[in-house]
């Protein structure tokens, strides 16, 4: 699995390249939304500017994907566990 990250990953030097921020439709659970809500305002009282809602998950994601997808995997909930994210129906992923 790591082999195929690698090879999906993005450019990680941002300095060499501009950033392309892009809009993205998102389902999240509630208590989620409230946790990144905290994060912005934080992420705002030390920037000393508004915060967007988008650069808490960014930082949210960031340092999660730090991880290994094995050690993310190990927090995975079963279907049964979360039952909502099955009754979204199909996934359809594009470029």
């Amino acid at each position: 699995m790591a082999g195929l990250w690698r090879s999906l990953s993005l450019d990680l030097y941002p300095m060499k390249q501009p950033v392309r921020l892009v809009r993205l439709n998102l389902h999240l659970r509630a208590d989620h939304i409230a946790r990144l809500t905290c994060l912005a305002t934080a992420i705002s009282g030390r920037k000393g500017r508004d915060t967007r809602l988008a650069e808490a998950l960014e930082l949210a994601l960031v340092t999660g994907l730090t991880w290994s997808d094995a050690d993310m995997l190990e927090l995975l909930k079963s279907d049964l566990e979360a039952p909502y994210w099955r009754t979204l129906g199909s996934v359809v992923r594009s470029r």
